[in-house]
């Protein structure tokens, strides 16, 4: 009884929800006018609101729950080192490493007095400290080499840095050569200068920036990471989220002060940019040209679908007109409702596209179908009552599929969930108000009625109620196939792969993962205090996946008292009155012509008498170099002036740093520069520990061992690794939720508004296998899963679950299976299904390769879908009606 009477008051909640669709349709077939005036006010003021308060979040900070333990790790992290985070990382790069850290200095001087949008700068391998404490930072054994070479080289210095000429080198160099020929004697380094000047000879003749490099063959090159030649400097940006691109004042300030000091391949010396900052910039510029491209190729190619499917071009103006009215409205409610879109949910107008053409597709060919008598009133009550019940459930399945994104961690998709989710009923309600209005103020009637056209009579051939039994089977056993692929299928986590790898910012952030010393994949672990620091970094540095790790007490050099007393002795030998460089006096190009031609015949004169050695095979290189260059730029004034330029130009300000180096005094943690002990210890005593890996961080498999490894020793890490692997783990866990939640709930629907388990299994089971078929394709055609194609799946459940409700109920209402691909409805599915993946498959030609990825997977995804549900879906069917006999 109890049964009964619950059955009894679910059909009357039926009758009451489809006499209310009928009667929302008609009434807005009789108050046509009125109800197109109300949803044309209504869109405008819709559209208006969108206009002004349009706006891009790229706080990208927010994209997962703040509840994870990580994340609040990373909360705290960056609370007691606010300046550590979202930063541009500046590389300057020439061949000569002096040269790039005295550039660098130039730029961070600059920007400290010009930059804007800038809160702080620093150049952490300059500065006055490093300038006179940098020997300090040498082993013992190099530093004693050093005062060696020093103690050798001193004669030569001071009289080049009396007189920093050209024709004074080249004849120091003469005196070199001729003491060398003596028998017995060696100078260890005079290689070194003649291969250095050859260099720089060779780099002038060939169009390439290069200068004579002093530091290293004085062995005075400072401590610090990067490559050869690289020097950097952090820039701290100031956000502006509601823009176009959240840091450009700063990257135009970078710029600006690189053209100011000359600093470009023209001198010798390359800036790029890259770091967090840089990346994020560039992620939202291109995500915002590639959404409106996309959104505007997918119009188009909806409008060519519909042209094709419709035939007729009053039905088409329709259709995107009722589906423009419903993407103004939805997009008004996702900015009252969630406030800036993000850079996920931004993709809600292609997503709204199609889908809402669907619901479209599907009510005007079923009113084709229905008006075939000419009577309008008529044909579009008879469209409500047959298409509305499927438009329904077909509308809440979908907006199911987007709110099972709402209760995830991936706070980064609730958004998408929300207005996607929401979306499906104004494109739902859109249809059954201003579709038939404007069926009645354009058809009315008079072009109703469908003939039977080419893709019907091609669905009426397909032999899927001669062949059920074989077809499922084949299914079943594609299915059991498929699992292999789908088992090797992977999640890949980092986001770099989702950006365009030919820009700047990701190039040079790939060129410095290769880095041992300064990659900008680093993890950070918070200590109470500097003791603890101590011994995590310890153990630590055992392990094999750590290349480096350093703390606060790694910028106090050890041995100092043994080291200064090098330093000291290194004084007396080169005292800094004997480095003083003197004032060069105007050289004519004669002068310098005549002695390059007669440092060629020493040189040759050299070799000749020596016959072999190194020093020999570098006299015979400079002097090869001469030939060519004296017969190409020998009467060339400014040829030769600029050769004297770059050979002796760098010279005096190196002996200058070599001299201030020599004022080296004790280091400890209190003389450390405020700025870069800030950067290690925080003002309550905490500390921390930065951590770089032994490994190229471009492989995910390698970011994940270093994470793991490192994980073991301190569970509280943070930095950009832990945020990819911890955070990768979040998002494939919050989908699998979600698809599992999408999935329950659809069922439950279809069970409550069906009341048929059997109607039920058969639209969900053929999905089963198309999700399977789809991640096997994906595979096959070598597409991860990412952060950006992720949500298909469960887009896949809500979208797919809509095409086979529409068949199923057709299947209901006494049509039998031999006749259901013949119908307006098999029909409408398959134009349908075609569109929204026009419409999708628009992303796939996006700049942006997180957007295209995913336009490729949905693509791929609904193919599937659409294959299986024309095929094993009717199969299902025919097998249960010959059961039913």
């Amino acid at each position: 009884m109890h049964d009964k009477r619950h059955s009894s008051g679910i059909d009357r909640l039926d009758r009451l929800y489809f006499g209310a669709l009928i009667g929302l349709a008609d009434f807005s077939r009789r108050r046509a006018w009125w109800v197109l005036a109300a949803a044309v006010l209504v869109s405008a003021a819709s559209l208006v609101y969108t206009v002004t308060h349009f706006t891009i979040s790229t706080n990208m900070s927010r994209m997962l729950s703040q509840d994870l333990p990580f994340e609040r790790a990373q909360r705290q992290f960056n609370k007691a080192f606010p300046g550590l985070n979202k930063t541009l990382l500046v590389v300057v790069q020439s061949d000569s490493q002096a040269l790039s850290r005295r550039d660098a200095g130039r730029l961070t001087h600059w920007l400290r007095r010009h930059g804007q949008g800038i809160t702080q700068v620093s150049q952490p391998d300059g500065g006055r400290f490093f300038a006179r404490q940098g020997l300090l930072y040498l082993s013992q054994k190099a530093l004693w080499s050093l005062s060696d070479r020093l103690s050798q080289a001193q004669p030569f210095m001071a009289t080049l840095a009396a007189h920093p000429t050209l024709p004074r080198f080249s004849g120091l160099l003469e005196a070199a050569l001729a003491r060398a020929r003596t028998p017995g004697e060696t100078l260890p380094g005079l290689a070194t200068v003649l291969d250095g000047l050859r260099t720089t000879l060779q780099g002038q003749e060939r169009g390439r920036y290069a200068t004579m490099p002093w530091a290293r063959l004085m062995g005075t090159v400072a401590p610090g990471g990067g490559m050869a030649g690289d020097s950097f400097v952090i820039v701290k940006p100031r956000y502006n989220y509601e823009g176009g691109a959240p840091v450009q004042t700063a990257l135009r300030s970078v710029r600006a002060g690189a053209r100011a000091l000359g600093l470009d391949p023209g001198h010798g010396v390359t800036v790029r940019i890259t770091g967090s900052a840089a990346l994020d910039n560039e992620q939202v510029k291109t995500v915002s040209q590639s959404a409106g491209l996309a959104t505007g190729l997918s119009l188009a190619l909806v409008l060519v679908m519909l042209v094709l499917g419709l035939h007729r071009a009053r039905y088409v103006v329709i259709i995107l007109v009722t589906l423009f009215m419903g993407l103004t409205w939805t997009a008004a409610f996702a900015l009252m409702a969630t406030g800036p879109m993000n850079l996920i949910s931004v993709a809600f107008a292609v997503l709204f596209v199609g889908l809402g053409v669907d619901f479209g597709i599907q009510f005007c060919i079923r009113y084709q179908e229905e008006g075939e008598h000419g009577d309008n009133g008529q044909a579009i009550s008879a469209t409500a009552r047959g298409a509305g019940s499927a438009l329904s459930l077909a509308a809440v399945a979908a907006a199911i599929s987007f709110y099972s994104f709402v209760p995830t961690s991936y706070a980064g998709i609730v958004d998408l969930g929300i207005i996607s989710g929401t979306g499906m009923f104004f494109a739902l309600f859109a249809n059954l108000t201003v579709t038939p209005a404007l069926l009645t103020l354009l058809i009315n009637g008079h072009e109703s009625g469908r003939p039977r056209g080419r893709l019907r009579a091609l669905l009426a051939r397909i032999p899927v109620a001669r062949h059920p039994r074989a077809i499922v089977a084949g299914a079943a056993v594609i299915g059991i196939g498929l699992i292999p692929m789908i088992l090797a299928s992977r999640f890949d986590f980092d986001p770099m792969h989702l950006q365009n790898p030919h820009s700047e910012a990701v190039a040079t952030f790939e060129s410095l993962l290769k880095n041992k010393r300064i990659s900008p994949y680093p993890i950070d672990i918070l200590e109470p205090n500097l003791a603890a620091a101590r011994r995590v970094a310890a153990r630590l540095a055992r392990l094999k996946t750590v290349g480096r790790v350093l703390t606060a007490d790694s910028f106090v050099p050890t041995h100092q008292n043994a080291k200064l007393a090098v330093i000291a002795q290194m004084a007396l030998i080169v005292p800094p009155f004997s480095i003083q460089s003197g004032t060069p006096h105007p050289l004519s190009a004669a002068r310098i012509r005549t002695s390059l031609e007669r440092l060629q015949r020493d040189l040759n004169a050299f070799a000749a008498a020596r016959k072999q050695g190194r020093t020999v095979r570098a006299a015979r290189g400079l002097s090869a170099a001469l030939g060519p260059y004296l017969a190409r730029f020998g009467g060339d004034r400014t040829a030769l002036l600029t050769l004297q330029r770059r050979v002796i130009g760098t010279l005096p300000w190196q002996l200058a740093g070599l001299q201030e180096a020599m004022g080296a005094r004790p280091v400890t943690l209190q003389t450390l520069p405020a700025s870069l002990r800030r950067q290690f210890l925080s003002p309550d005593g905490r500390a921390r520990v930065e951590v770089f890996s032994s490994l190229d961080l471009n492989r995910n498999r390698n970011i994940q061992r270093f994470v793991r490894d490192v994980l073991r020793v301190a569970p509280d890490a943070v930095g950009p690794p832990v945020l990819l692997v911890e955070g990768g783990r979040a998002v494939v866990a919050a989908f699998k939720e979600a698809s599992a939640l999408s999935f329950v709930l659809i069922t439950i629907v279809l069970l409550l508004t069906l009341r048929n388990v059997a109607d039920a299994l058969t639209i969900l089971a053929p999905l089963v296998l198309a999700a399977m078929t789809a991640v096997a394709v994906m595979w096959a055609f070598g597409i991860s899963f990412n952060l950006a194609n992720i949500i298909v799946l469960p887009l896949l459940i809500g979208l797919s679950v809509a095409f086979s409700i529409y068949l199923v109920v057709r299947w209901r209402r006494g049509v039998r299976t031999a006749l259901l691909l013949d119908t307006s409805t098999s029909e409408a599915v398959v134009f349908s299904a075609l569109t929204t993946m026009s419409s999708f498959g628009s992303l796939a030609i996006s700049s942006n390769p997180g957007m295209a990825v995913l336009g490729e997977t949905l693509f791929i995804a609904m193919g599937a879908a659409l294959v299986t549900i024309l095929l094993v879906l009717p199969a299902i069917l025919s097998l249960r009606q010959a059961a039913r006999g």
